[in-house]
């Protein structure tokens, strides 16, 4: 595709201005230069050199309808425009006697000691300048190649040609200050990797001015490293660490072996996300195109690169960027190795996609609160528990639109299904089972432990572990507590947890909330607590970040609604460099805009629909940055093992005899609420 009209407007511009001070610098050094050339070997001053510019062929030619070659569209088919350029001599004139050859490694016998010295400053180059004037070339851009190799290359190097494709050759460029001269086919590969890398930056405006000054400032210090008489010309620490990268032309792929594209575009015409999913280049591509014509809202698209990255891929990662960046959309790139990390981030194909950091062997906690709208907390007020079978609930199409998300990102999770959406929508449970995801809890009617005595909380717990189990033959060994309502006053409920078969629990959030949250609660990584009774349970807290003595809660519900997805996806970032797992917590009604609205006052109101429309789009950006699994299959990985054995917790000693008082009164409180018979199934949207 072409380049943004921005970038080749704003860039002919300073080509000008550049040429006219080179040709000025050009005309001054004239004299001096002219002199020590013809003092030592006779011959001319300049001497031109047919070159190969821009590619302006976007598509292959296609044969005839009877297999015919095509008739060629130039007089020579090199792979670019050719045009003649002008340097000052710096080799004997009978340096090419032999034919054109790559420079050689070391001290080239050919160049003169003059020449040397012209080299070594550059200043061989400075009537190319000219070249930029005319708009034959441009300042910065790939190498201009003769057209001998171009043809040679092209023929071994995949897509060599296309380096050029609506891009000009430059006087320096991203693979002339990162590599150097070329000094065989290894470098001249390399230095593809690196072109590519600098087309794909001409997709978007922004990702062309970051490359365009990354390269001018490192042209400058370029020319500041002392040049050398033996080996390279300048001791490049790019060069070095490219060299142990291998950076492979063709390499085989196994049968089957496809790239893998994930696409999730909203369109301006509906305000669902929608989520695409292609391994084939073309089926992508295609489905992009005829998306388009429709009006694209918002388009992330995510490559997955193969471990045996090569030059085919990089070709089809700068084509789909461009692609992408042209609808006005987001191009990452997904779970790249750490060789195929080092490789684009050296290349410097940070500055055009997301180029998220190799996968960590820290999988993340992505866990679903699984309830209705009427459910929450903070409509209860308006929508009491008697009414609940009158609402309209979007449940089961809420339940589609998150698998369908979680399987395109290949992301497992922990569904804490309330029992009493399990009882009257059983498909869900099956559908959650039939994904492979884990299935928990989350009581029955979501009442607060703390209105609860020990007796009613130990029929919700049964009743809702009833409900689940008839459509789930797994055990269910995970529990979430309504409103996360483990508190130092319903620590008894964790002994009822174990009698009941429970392994884990996921309720305590370490934070300060009038009503939930311990503060001061010793250990915010998965731990086990150790129960009065001599029983042990193991704890999942929620995540919360250290900000002085405090901490705020992070990463989960309303709070992943409200911070903005750059503070979310630090933080995470930050637990999972320390090598801790992070907790996300969700529920399905959050994803869905357009469920009823009830008013609950300003306040509660905010806190229930702020944000709702962005949900989507920050989950779907946090699994193509991070790994996602469920509790139970994290509970087998060594490093939350060995959590789980670290700095246990002691119920009864931190429970104190506060807590103690604080947990006989609830147990001695009336019971304040009903749990109604419901006699009929909620109607659905």
């Amino acid at each position: 595709m072409r380049p943004s009209p921005s970038v080749i407007v704003v860039k002919r511009m300073i080509d000008i201005a550049v040429g006219l001070v080179g040709t000025g610098a050009f005309l001054f050094f004239y004299p001096i230069l002219a002199i020590l050339i013809k003092m030592e070997s006779p011959g001319p001053i300049l001497y031109s050199q047919e070159r190969v510019g821009i590619n302006k062929r976007s598509r292959p030619r296609e044969k005839g309808p009877d297999g015919e070659e095509p008739a060629p569209i130039r007089k020579s088919d090199v792979g670019g425009k050719p045009f003649e350029i002008y340097k000052f001599r710096s080799m004997r004139t009978d340096a090419e006697k032999n034919g054109p050859q790559l420079a050689a490694k070391g001290i080239d016998p050919r160049v003169t000691q003059v020449g040397w010295w012209l080299r070594a400053l550059h200043l061989d180059e400075l009537p190319q300048f000219w070249s930029v004037l005319r708009g034959d070339m441009s300042f910065i851009g790939p190498r201009p190649e003769r057209a001998h190799f171009t043809v040679e290359f092209g023929r071994t190097i995949p897509h060599y040609q296309n380096r050029t494709l609506w891009v000009k050759p430059g006087l320096t460029g991203l693979a002339q200050i990162s590599l150097g001269y070329d000094e065989g086919m290894e470098s001249v590969v390399r230095k593809t990797y690196f072109d590519y890398s600098y087309r794909a930056s001409f997709s978007h405006f922004g990702s062309w001015a970051r490359m365009e000054w990354w390269v001018l400032m490192n042209t400058v210090g370029y020319l500041l490293i002392k040049p050398r008489k033996e080996g390279d010309t300048r001791d490049l620490a790019s060069l070095k660490r490219v060299k142990l990268l291998n950076m492979l032309a063709h390499a085989p792929k196994k049968h089957g072996s496809t790239h893998k594209v994930t696409a999730w575009v909203k369109l301006d015409s509906d305000d669902r996300s929608m989520v695409l999913q292609g391994k084939d280049p073309s089926e992508i591509t295609d489905r992009l195109a005829r998306l388009s014509a429709r009006g694209i809202k918002t388009l992330e698209v995510c490559y997955t690169p193969r471990k045996d990255f090569d030059l085919d891929d990089l070709g089809f990662l700068v084509d789909l960027s461009h692609r992408v960046n042209g609808l006005g959309g987001r191009m990452a790139v997904r779970d790249p190795s750490p060789r195929v990390h080092r490789m684009l981030q050296e290349i410097h194909m940070d500055k055009v996609v997301d180029l998220a950091r190799p996968q960590s062997r820290v999988r993340n906690f992505m866990t679903v609160d699984v309830e209705c709208w009427f459910h929450a907390y903070n409509l209860k007020e308006k929508v009491p528990p008697s009414t609940w079978h009158l609402q309209e609930t979007r449940i089961v199409a809420n339940m589609e639109r998150i698998l369908g998300l979680f399987r395109s990102q290949e992301a497992k999770a922990t569904f804490f299904v309330l029992g009493w959406v399990a009882e009257r929508f059983p498909e869900i449970v099956r559908m959650i089972a039939s994904e492979g995801h884990e299935i928990g809890t989350h009581g029955y009617y979501h009442n607060l432990i703390t209105d609860m005595t020990p007796a009613s909380y130990e029929e919700d717990l049964a009743k809702s572990l009833e409900a689940i189990a008839r459509n789930y033959t797994q055990p269910v060994i995970g529990h979430r507590a309504s409103n996360f309502t483990i508190v130092p006053s319903t620590y008894w409920a964790l002994e009822i947890m174990a009698k009941h078969g429970l392994k884990y629990d996921s309720s305590i959030f370490p934070i300060k909330r009038d009503r939930y949250g311990i503060p001061h609660y010793p250990n915010r990584l998965p731990h086990t607590q150790h129960l009065k009774s001599g029983k042990t349970m193991m704890e999942f807290p929620m995540s919360t970040l250290g900000v002085g003595n405090k901490f705020l809660p992070m990463s989960g519900g309303g709070y992943l609604r409200l911070f903005p997805h750059v503070v979310t996806e630090t933080f995470i970032d930050s637990c999972n460099r320390k090598g801790h797992p992070a907790m996300v917590y969700f529920h399905p009604w959050e994803l869905d805009q357009d469920q009823r609205r009830v008013s609950v006052g300003l306040v509660k109101t905010f806190q229930h629909y702020v944000n709702q429309h962005s949900l989507e789009w920050k989950l779907n950006r946090l699994m193509q940055k991070f790994a996602f699994t469920s509790i139970r299959d994290s509970m087998a990985t060594r490093r939350v093992q060995v959590m789980l054995r670290r700095n246990p917790v002691y119920i009864p000693s931190h429970l104190g005899a506060q807590g103690d008082r604080d947990a006989i009164r609830a147990a001695e409180r009336r019971e304040a609420h009903d749990n109604p018979v419901i006699p009929r199934r909620p109607a659905r949207a």
